[in-house]
């Protein structure tokens, strides 16, 4: 009796063992901004004024888990490896908070956030290729476009921006697409400087217009 009394209080302690919680081993990443020593334009300054948007992805990035180039025909999904919000939208955020600073103006916005903004200047981007590799490389390629504020097309280029993480992290990736993105901010910006600067529009553009 005592023997099986021992066992089935084994079998009970086991059982509660293999129920119990387990720690969640995921981990949740964000892309970030570059840093800029550029000091915030004054009320009232003549910065530019930039919408950025529409902003697509390859449906192949919309899923939660962090994409790994392991060859140029594989990808590889992170399952612990998380983005901490969608990564759309967490790019676009970037983007204009990096365009805004390389161009000294708080006068860039998302399209989906400042819907009755009237720019000088729209900016679309279609993104084609956006992931880290496993030695913590990462590539970005992006097909992007300026309109006036009559929605007139004036530029349209395709970027290429590698950078190399010093670690083979999945943080150490994260970080060189942050960067990467950075550069793609800095070259948008450099572009926009050297167009004429239209003047916005007297009437408030509608959203079908803005599409």
């Amino acid at each position: 009796m005592k023997a099986v009394a021992l066992a089935a209080l084994l079998t009970l302690v086991a059982g509660c063992t293999l129920l119990s919680p387990r720690p969640d081993p995921s981990r949740f990443y964000t892309l970030s901004t570059r840093v800029s020593g550029a000091s915030a334009p004054a009320a009232g300054d003549d910065s530019l004024s930039v919408v950025v948007g529409p902003v697509s992805l390859p449906a192949y990035l919309d899923r939660n888990e962090v994409a790994v180039r392991v060859s140029p025909s594989e990808l590889k999904y992170a399952l612990t490896d998380r983005w901490a919000e969608p990564l759309l939208q967490n790019f676009t955020r970037i983007l204009v908070e990096d365009l805004g600073n390389a161009l000294g103006s708080e006068r860039v916005a998302a399209v989906a956030t400042a819907p009755t903004v009237t720019p000088n200047f729209w900016v679309e981007v279609v993104v084609v290729r956006f992931e880290a590799s496993a030695d913590g490389s990462a590539q970005l390629t992006a097909r992007w476009a300026v309109r006036d504020t009559a929605r007139k097309i004036l530029v349209i280029r395709q970027s290429q921006h590698a950078k190399q993480s010093t670690t083979a992290t999945t943080e150490g990736g994260v970080n060189a697409l942050s960067a990467a993105l950075g550069d793609l901010a800095d070259e948008m910006a450099t572009v926009l400087r050297e167009l004429p600067k239209s003047a916005p529009p007297t009437h408030e553009v509608s959203p079908r217009e803005r599409l």
